[in-house]
């Protein structure tokens, strides 16, 4: 038996210090789901609405980039795009010349799947997402502000059948410097942040399963440099294969999102959450692990 014991501030600061790079991704920490990510962040937050464009994320044409011939399709969910956002062929475009740059991708013959997500309380910043299906284990994802045009995530999902250890990785607490290592070697070669690193964490850790039941396991590194940029960078447990990159805006967004949550929280009474592999009466089964929350009046 694995108990955790943890109240509601604590279980949403868990939960959005681990929500790395979302995605397409059914990212979970110790068994709590995507599900409970959008329960735990339902709070009003307001972000500054202007992003600075000094960053690594900044869409430029990369050396050597041929632009490929693939088809665009909105995706079912897509909204309409205002007047002031880029169009979803720009969109794609940045995403594509991006893909190429991280992973060496080449969308010729393939299709990009566009949806365009409205700004929300807790999404503040519209962007353009596109998918790119290879096979059903294995798809690329990105992510383009809708305004400024930047990079705000490239990644790949694989997922695999069998082999993969889901479970909640305790030794990475105490030691992550192999993942820190490639974390380094990565941004080195793609230059996610520009100047010199001054800084390499251990930022969470959690798995994507797809409709099949194929899964991967992942881990968060986030690397900051001394002119102030952020990125955190995302590798499978699995294999140490690097899957893919939140670029400054995206990192920064997010942790503004997290400040703004916990201040609002800091006056509520302390719900219990009974985290167990286990079985318990009155609780819930998500990604494997029993939840049970537990009023202040219980």
């Amino acid at each position: 038996m694995k108990k955790i014991e943890v109240n509601q501030k604590e279980l949403r600061r868990i939960v959005l210090e681990t929500a790395a790079i979302i995605g397409v991704c059914a990212l979970v920490f110790a068994g709590i789901t995507q599900a409970a990510f959008s329960a735990v962040t339902n709070q009003t937050a307001t972000v500054p609405a202007a992003v600075s464009m000094e960053t690594a994320g900044k869409s430029s044409v990369p050396a050597g980039y041929v632009k490929a011939d693939y088809t665009i399709e909105l995706g079912q969910y897509s909204k309409q795009p205002t007047a002031k956002d880029i169009s979803v062929e720009e969109a794609a475009e940045r995403g594509a010349q991006d893909l190429w740059r991280v992973f060496g991708l080449d969308l010729s013959g393939k299709t990009i799947e566009m949806t365009y997500n409205e700004a929300t309380s807790t999404h503040p910043r519209a962007d353009w997402t596109g998918i790119v299906t290879i096979s059903e284990n294995h798809l690329y994802y990105f992510s383009i502000d809708a305004v400024t045009g930047e990079n705000r995530v490239t990644q790949q999902e694989k997922y695999w059948d069998e082999g993969v250890d889901t479970g909640m990785d305790t030794s990475l607490l105490k030691d992550h410097t192999e993942f820190d290592a490639l974390a380094q070697t990565i941004n080195q070669k793609y230059q996610f942040v520009t100047g010199k690193v001054t800084s390499v964490e251990y930022a969470g850790q959690g798995f994507c399963t797809n409709p099949s039941g194929a899964k991967n396991a992942t881990v968060e590194i986030q690397v900051k440099s001394e002119n102030g940029q952020q990125a955190q960078l995302s590798f499978s447990r699995y294999n140490n294969e690097f899957l893919g990159v939140a670029y400054d805006c995206w990192v920064k967004e997010s942790a503004a999102i997290e400040r703004q949550i916990l201040n609002e929280l800091e006056e509520e009474e302390a719900t219990q959450i009974l985290i167990d592999d286990e079985e318990m009466e009155g609780a819930q089964q998500i990604g494997g692990y029993w939840i049970k929350v537990i009023q202040p009046s219980e």
